[in-house]
């Protein structure tokens, strides 16, 4: 690792020699901060126990050369550059510690002090080289390592648009098909009368709604995956806004003859949200109440405080979802093996939806279901700017 500026840098010299030693610390320690080893094993010890940026080593050492030495340490400090001092008698010994322990340069004995200083020198420069290559490698590195992981999400996510775009298109094909074959049969003049007409009209706005919803449903799939969406906040009456969804919605109600009914105390606390998506929430639980209940009975909408946040619930007595198919409820396109009361067709992607518009508010939610009995749909929403007490 380099230095700050101003900063004496660590140099060590490894030498049996405690005369060599002081010669060599009293040329250097102006420069440098000088730490000295009188074997091969306490210079490993000194390795061990700080960042040292340079090492010059003799080579004749008893025990362990300074070749020896080298070879030792070079795979645990990599970026320590060696330097090796020999006599000329040594030159065989210096070219192998250049190949065996990566030794940078070699000086003589007996030394020149400006030479020498000019080789220290030089050792540190390679060194901060050395830092620098290698932290360019690791940026290179966790760069490769991020973009091989966008291109997995990459990869997943448009293996996910492709099976998105074929059950759209798998789905939209009947509903097109039905517009198509009684739009024929109207311009072809096959109805005998006003009655078939009216039906045949009454097929054609059906799937024709149909095809639409299910095309703004897939649009806003699309756009919340991609993050494409930015949440207008603002404290709002939760109250109101269940009131506005049961008016929306009283239409749908009423064509199946159900009761539909709010229950949320007036002192209800405001909740932070996007006002229409929460709308878009209740009104796509209602729908999907509308569609499993039977005439006659009724959908409730209750509303609590519940710790930090308000907890709404839509709850019908329809026909309920058996229990291993209410954790998949919320995933694209799952259909249970409940079938709507009315003929309704549903596109799948409603739950999910919501579930992203409720968690991108900071919500959870949940389904509980009784086969027989009825479902609720319980989801939270945050508190609203200092309501937290």
């Amino acid at each position: 690792m380099t230095s700050a500026p101003g900063e004496r840098r660590a140099l060590l010299i490894v030498d049996d020699e405690r005369e060599t030693l002081k010669a060599l610390r009293r040329e250097l320690r102006r420069d440098y901060e000088v730490l000295t080893a009188e074997s091969a094993e306490e210079g490993h010890a000194l390795l061990r126990a700080r960042a040292i940026p340079v090492v010059l080593s003799d080579q004749r050492m008893p025990g362990m050369t300074g070749t020896e030495f080298y070879a030792a340490v070079k795979a645990e400090f990599p970026e320590t550059v060696r330097l090796l001092m020999t006599a000329y008698a040594d030159t065989n010994a210096a070219i192998q510690a250049i190949n065996d322990g990566g030794v940078y340069r070699f000086i003589a004995k007996p030394w020149d002090p400006p030479a020498l200083a000019a080789v220290v020198r030089d050792a540190f420069a390679q060194h901060d080289r050395l830092c620098d290559r290698n932290r360019r490698l690791d940026r290179l590195e966790a760069s490769a390592e991020t973009l091989r992981r966008e291109n997995e999400r990459l990869a997943e996510q448009s293996q996910r648009s492709h099976e998105l775009v074929g059950i759209a298109a798998h789905d939209l094909r009947n509903p097109i098909a039905a517009i198509q074959w009684f739009s024929a049969m109207q311009l072809g003049g096959a109805s005998a009368g006003r009655e078939d007409a009216r039906r045949h009209l009454l097929k054609i706005q059906a799937n024709a709604e149909f095809a639409l919803q299910l095309l703004e449903d897939l649009l806003d799939i699309t756009t919340l995956e991609h993050g494409n969406i930015a949440l207008r906040l603002q404290d709002a009456d939760l109250r109101g806004l269940i009131a506005a969804a049961i008016s929306l919605n009283e239409h749908g109600a009423r064509r199946k003859q159900i009761a539909l009914v709010a229950d949320a105390p007036a002192d209800l606390p405001p909740v932070r949200c996007d006002v229409e998506r929460i709308e878009q929430v209740l009104s796509n639980l209602l729908s999907n109440a509308f569609k499993f209940s039977h005439p006659g009975t009724t959908v409730t909408v209750r509303a609590r405080r519940l710790g930090q946040a308000v907890e709404v619930v839509i709850e019908d007595q329809g026909l309920g979802i058996h229990p291993e198919e209410v954790s998949g409820l919320f995933c694209k396109f799952r259909r249970t093996s409940t079938r709507t009361t009315g003929g309704e067709k549903s596109t799948g992607l409603g739950l999910s939806i919501c579930k992203n518009l409720v968690e991108r508010h900071g919500g959870t939610i949940r389904v509980e279901s009784e086969l027989g009995r009825g479902t609720r749909v319980f989801f939270t929403l945050p508190l609203a700017v200092g309501r937290s007490s």
